[in-house]
């Protein structure tokens, strides 16, 4: 039997790891993790074997004997732990699915811990989205078992890196399934998976979830959020990335962390995008044309339905924009305005970045309208306001919210300074010197204004800049104002919260100090060397390497400035050249001349000087004996270091020179933006008022043509009764006819006579001269008789005809009235009505035959 297992130990490593008798492979397995805890480096040739051939560990881990399978998966996380990124990225694509179908249902507790450390690992080293993704598939596995354990280890998951580290959308995707699952443990589990979620991400979880699940299961989950409300998760484990940063962070401001904010959940990557163009109703644009308020308000409340979705699937929008701004800007109607400003908004959060393009559309008509005092409406038009901010830059809004807080209405820029305040609120990035010049320039002419509540909205943002750049950087902008003033913005700016943190000066960068005799580096470890990225993460300028000291002027330096100062105990060298603090450095570097100081703080007489970037301002020959020491490799070195600076610094200029060059090509195209504005505002103007002189012109033509037409029909008419007339004096007998024409031509005569002196006036408007000249000579002429009937029936031949005989009776009326007898006239009268008389009886008889 000992000769057995003294040739199972003889056979290599490889083979016995693959030996069909499970304890030969469970000791190859013991050796494996025994070699890996030893190992040198991540480069130690222990892990070459495993790391060129993946599918050895993926036949570890499905190990048919247990004891053997735990071992095997403890060498896993031990290759992990050792072997760094490199073994994470070469195992990881093979080795994470069988993994996670073998260790999970496991038995064994110990195997399921090991099981779950390793994939750790997996996301440790790298990232954590490739092991997410081959966990995920596994939870729709039949074996309700297998499920579990997966759930567990997402779980285990979340809770050591967090949801802002492991993205959740795909988990919260899955979680439906698991809730619907028939298997209790499962859908116990997946509640677990989800509390640990919801601490992460709060309400945001509620909206992707909640839904698809049964009222009672939703009931489950409300009492355990209640349970763990308000709960700060922190996070157990970081990523290798992580780790790197805050060790950089650590040497550079002294021992503390000072990790960035981390982003919060957006909602929206739970969602999936709604086309909604073919939803809008076709007759929109037309109702929104109609003259009735009513129209106009279903017609924005069915726009709304349609895009109260959470995410919205990006089209060209741009024509129903111009029509919300219109109704923002113009409508009279507030109810109809307060939906439009309520579509604005449901536009820019479903959209997000996409809204930025039409934003210049709708965002000033949103300032505009800010000047209704209503309360509904303002707090939907800020609303929309933040809304559009939130899809585009601080930059971007700045301009015009500042040329509106110069608005001639107080509630405009009463409104806008508090849009302001909200928008400082939330940015991340501390604007530029010349926005907050700009800002606290514009805040300091409304401190001035006669409104109290403008006066204090000025304040607040005031304070609200000064709690995002600091007291010191704000003393120049309010040492002007009064005590009452600057009492108002010290209020808002102890009570002001911001997420823009000022920018903290980095200190000079530290020399590391000499590495021990004793602490060599590991064997196989690279020389640590200089990068262009170690150059960045410097204290902002690239540092100088210093030449060898002797051990006397080691010793002599002063106390304050020991090695125990210099660098925190424990520092290390790391493998890419990069220590523990952070600062570029060589294992044998240390500062070439031992500095001291005089009792009153000052350099003695004679030290050398050194500039900011810590190279020696000495002359070129003190240069060149303080570095005689160094040796060829060092020397090359430092020449390297030397060439990356002057790269790093024509670099730095030439971005400089582009800088300059796009603030000023950004200046014209601005001021031709304006321009083109003006002239567009001019342009339509114009357009307006030749619109509106079209209109009346046409509303002139077309009551000329109405009057043209009822004078035409009067002329007709007239006509008509002439024929009518003249038809049935032609009726008349031959025999009577002259008579007739007498009495018509004396009719006549009469009611010329009867005319009023205008109508007289305007009927001689349409006579010759030479007539208008005897026409209407006197008034007795116009009552005389025969020869004005005569002149007159001459004259107005287009009313009656009148015959030969009617001239003749014309003749001896004239005579008649020259003799004035007013017997003549009587006698006249009475044959007058016998002839009537007689025609009466001529027609009455005809009418009988």
């Amino acid at each position: 039997m000992a000769d057995q297992e003294e040739d199972y130990s003889s056979l290599p490593l490889h083979d016995r790891v693959t030996h069909k008798i499970w304890k030969v492979r469970l000791t190859a397995y013991e050796e494996m993790m025994k070699q890996f805890t030893t190992s040198a480096s991540e480069n130690d040739p222990c892990f070459r074997p495993f790391l060129n051939d993946p599918t050895i560990f993926k036949k570890i881990v499905t190990d048919s004997n247990v004891a053997a399978q735990e071992v095997g998966i403890t060498s896993l996380v031990a290759c992990l732990q050792y072997g760094g990124p490199n073994a994470c990225q070469r195992l990881r694509g093979t080795v994470v699915t069988p993994l996670a179908e073998k260790g999970l249902v496991s038995m064994r507790a110990g195997t399921k811990q090991k099981t779950i450390d390793a994939l750790l690992y997996f996301i440790e080293l790298d990232t954590p989205d490739p092991v997410v993704e081959e966990l995920i598939p596994i939870l729709s596995n039949k074996l309700p078992k297998l499920v579990t354990g997966t759930t567990v280890a997402l779980r285990e998951i979340v809770k050591s890196f967090g949801a802002k580290t492991v993205a959740p959308k795909g988990i919260v995707k899955a979680l439906p399934k698991l809730f619907a699952h028939s298997d209790k443990n499962v859908r116990a589990e997946a509640a677990n998976l989800t509390v640990e979620l919801y601490k992460w991400m709060g309400d945001v979880l509620k909206m992707g979830l909640l839904s698809d699940l049964k009222p009672v299961q939703q009931k489950e989950l409300e009492e355990a959020f209640e349970s763990v409300k308000g709960s700060a998760p922190q996070q157990e484990r970081f990523l290798l990335s992580q780790q790197q940063t805050a060790a950089r962070g650590n040497s550079l401001v002294g021992g503390a962390v000072d990790q960035e904010e981390e982003d919060e959940i957006d909602p929206m990557d739970f969602n999936e995008a709604v086309d909604i163009f073919g939803k809008i109703p076709g007759d929109f644009y037309e109702r929104m044309g109609s003259a009735k308020w009513k129209d106009r308000k279903e017609a924005m409340d069915d726009l709304f339905k349609v895009v109260s979705v959470p995410k919205l699937a990006d089209s060209d929008f741009s024509e129903l924009m111009r029509v919300l701004a219109k109704c923002i800007a113009k409508d009279a109607n507030v109810a109809v305005v307060t939906v439009a400003a309520n579509c604005v908004e449901a536009f820019a959060k479903g959209l997000r970045a996409g809204f930025a393009k039409y934003k210049p559309i709708v965002f000033t008509s949103l300032l505009e309208r800010l000047k209704e005092k209503k309360l509904s409406v303002s707090e939907a038009l800020g609303a929309a306001l933040s809304a559009v901010f939130e899809s585009t830059t601080f930059s971007d809004v700045l301009e015009d919210v500042l040329e509106f807080m110069k608005h001639k209405n107080p509630q405009v820029k009463q409104e806008t300074t508090i849009f302001l305040v909200r928008c400082l609120r939330t940015i991340k990035i501390v604007p530029k010197t010349a926005e907050i010049k700009q800002m606290c320039d514009a805040c300091t002419a409304l401190l001035a204004d006669t409104a109290k509540p403008v006066r204090s909205a000025a304040a607040e943002a005031m304070g609200t800049i000064m709690k995002m750049i600091g007291e010191r950087a704000m003393t120049p902008y309010i040492e002007g104002q009064d005590d009452i003033r600057k009492g108002m913005i010290k209020e808002f700016f102890e009570t002001a919260t911001v997420r823009a943190k000022p920018e903290k000066a980095a200190p000079p960068a530290t020399l590391a100090p000499k590495a021990s005799a004793g602490a060599r580096a590991p064997a196989g470890a690279p020389r640590p060397r200089a990068s262009a990225a170690g150059l960045k993460r410097a204290s902002g300028t690239p540092p100088s390497s210093s030449g060898r000291s002797s051990a006397a002027a080691e010793s002599a330096a002063p106390p304050t400035l020991s090695h125990s100062r210099l660098a925190p105990p424990g520092a290390r060298t790391s493998r890419s050249g990069v220590g523990s603090t952070g600062v570029l450095r060589k294992k044998d570097d240390h500062p070439s001349s031992p500095r001291t100081t005089s009792a009153s703080g000052t350099p003695p007489r004679g030290a050398t000087s050194r500039g900011l970037t810590g190279v020696s301002l000495s002359t070129s020959s003190s240069s060149s004996s303080s570095h005689s020491g160094l040796s060829a490799a060092e020397k090359a070195e430092l020449a390297e270091l030397r060439r990356a600076r002057e790269e790093w610094v024509s670099t730095t200029a030439a971005l400089n020179q582009q800088v300059e060059t796009l603030q000023g090509d950004n200046l014209k195209l601005s001021q031709t933006i304006a321009e083109l504005q003006l002239n567009n505002k001019q342009l339509i103007e114009d357009h307006t008022r030749d619109v509106l002189a079209v209109k009346a012109k046409e509303t002139q033509l077309a009551r000329a043509r109405s009057e043209v037409d009822n004078a035409r029909a009067k002329i007709g008419k007239l006509q008509r009764d002439l024929e009518a007339k003249a038809a049935a004096a032609a009726a008349v007998p031959s025999s009577t006819s002259s008579r007739v024409d007498e009495i018509v031509a004396r009719d006549l005569n009469d009611g010329i006579s009867n005319v009023s002196p205008v109508t007289r006036n305007k009927s001689e408007m349409f006579l010759p001269e030479e007539e208008k000249e005897n026409a209407f000579a006197a008034p007795a002429a116009s009552r005389s008789g025969g020869a004005h009937v005569h002149q007159s029936s001459s004259r107005a031949g287009s009313f009656s005809p009148v015959s030969s005989s009617t001239a003749e009776s014309s003749d001896i009326g004239s005579g008649a009235g020259n003799a004035g007898s007013v017997e003549s006239w009587r006698r006249a009268a009475e044959v007058t009505s016998q002839l009537k008389a007689r025609i009466e009886a001529m027609k009455a008889r005809q009418i009988k035959r």
